[in-house]
């Protein structure tokens, strides 16, 4: 009978939008959930029943599926340097002994106790691993931030460029004994040693003859296995030479003693003061010999003392570097980012996190800002992408629509009634 399969197709009607309503209220309460992605719902009218005379009725609406918008959500910025955000196509990877690997936007990430970079709920951040000079591997693991000291490295080589004043005129040599009195120009240094160390060193200038200058690094007896305490010793000495335009023509250097107390013996150190022209340079790009007041404006060498980890940085490109106390940077690793080629049927899971499912097929795993995948944002999290004010209109919508099919439901109810009160009549 037509009044009762109205009655059925009017309760399909009640089923459906209750369902819509249910996926508007889940967007809505998760308007403020970090990284959320709004969801869709999906209708399809129920097959319809055809009467012999080829007459179509249909049977109502069921809901055939609710689909992910994992358009990107805004971008707020945070005072914590593991607040992460992907800025375009990728999800951050994720790893829990339950769950397996996940999927997720929501970057709110922080280390743990022994040094592991997790979500809220304790899952690893997978990133590609970094070898111990630095350089980025292809395997995918968990990362974490070694706690360790890195050894101090000797200082090698020192970068000075100087310009000493042309106008200088030839003087004396120096007295090793009073270098301060007799030198025409001198500024100070820093080198390490084997250990570590900070040795201080004085480097000493000094006019031998027109365009040729002499220079000593010294250091107090203190800082060398046979030096006397409280008088300098020479710890190098060599002759720089100019053209008549002031440019570097030659460099000629020797050690003398690099014993540093307590340290490896005979340190080998080597001082560039540019590119002199006999070495095939221009002689400008270092130290120079001009008209000017004698002055050091590059002071570079290669060693560090030992130092622990002070703080972390994740740059646009995923690089995770830790930062030491003694100002070195060391890479520990670059996160991955997974995309896919049908993102909006993966599978969500709770927690912020989604799965792959058949449907979604299976990752395609890389590096940050290739390959269109996205680029990562420090100090940084994706906020929800629901639009309150278009889910507002939908849950109007689904009211109206649980409403009439509500009316349907009654309507066809009284139909009936009219039916069984026929025999009375």
């Amino acid at each position: 009978m037509g009044v009762v399969s109205s009655m059925s197709t009017a309760i399909s009607g009640l089923e459906s939008n209750g369902q819509a309503l249910g996926v508007i209220t889940d967007n809505i309460v998760n308007a403020n959930t970090t990284g959320f992605k709004a969801s869709r719902s999906e209708f399809q009218n129920i097959l319809a029943e055809t009467s012999g005379s080829g007459i179509q009725i249909g049977r109502g609406a069921t809901l055939a599926g609710v689909t992910n918008i994992l358009s990107q959500g805004s971008i707020t910025h945070t005072d914590r340097p593991t607040d992460l955000a992907i800025s375009g196509n990728g999800f951050f990877i994720l790893k829990g002994d339950a769950t397996g690997q996940t999927y997720t936007r929501d970057g709110s990430f922080r280390f743990d106790k022994d040094g592991w970079l997790v979500n809220l709920n304790g899952y690893r951040v997978q990133a590609y691993e970094a070898t111990p000079t630095g350089a980025i591997s292809g395997k995918l693991t968990d990362i974490r931030i070694p706690y360790n000291t890195i050894a101090a490295k000797p200082s090698e080589r020192v970068q000075l460029h100087v310009n000493l004043d042309a106008r200088v005129p030839v003087g004396a040599p120096i007295d090793l004994a009073k270098p301060e009195e007799t030198s025409q120009f001198n500024t100070g240094i820093q080198l390490f040693d084997s250990v570590g160390n900070a040795r201080p060193i004085t480097m000493y200038y000094n006019k031998t003859a027109e365009n040729t200058w002499e220079f000593y690094a010294m250091t107090d007896g203190s800082n060398l296995t046979d030096g006397v305490p409280g008088e300098p010793s020479v710890v190098a000495q060599g002759t720089l030479a100019f053209d008549q335009y002031g440019k570097l023509e030659s460099v000629s250097q020797s050690i003398v003693n690099s014993n540093f107390l307590g340290a490896v013996a005979d340190q080998n150190i080597e001082f560039e003061f540019g590119d002199p022209t006999d070495q095939l340079g221009t002689g400008e790009k270092g130290t120079t010999q001009y008209g000017s007041k004698s002055a050091m404006f590059r002071n570079v060498q290669d060693g560090w003392a030992s130092g622990t980890l002070s703080d972390t940085a994740i740059d646009a490109d995923g690089v995770v570097q830790g930062i030491y106390s003694n100002g070195q940077n060391r890479t520990l690793g670059q996160l991955g980012v997974a995309r896919f080629e049908a993102t909006e049927r993966l599978a969500k899971v709770g927690d912020n996190q989604f799965r792959e499912s058949v449907l979604s097929g299976q990752p395609l795993v890389g590096r940050p800002n290739t390959n269109g995948r996205g680029i990562v944002m420090t100090k940084s999290l994706e906020q929800s992408n629901v639009d309150l004010a278009h889910e507002f209109v939908q849950m109007i919508k689904a009211q109206r629509g649980f409403q009439a099919s509500a009316k349907g439901v009654t309507t066809a109810n009284e139909m009936l009634d009219e039916v069984v009160n026929l025999k009375s009549r």
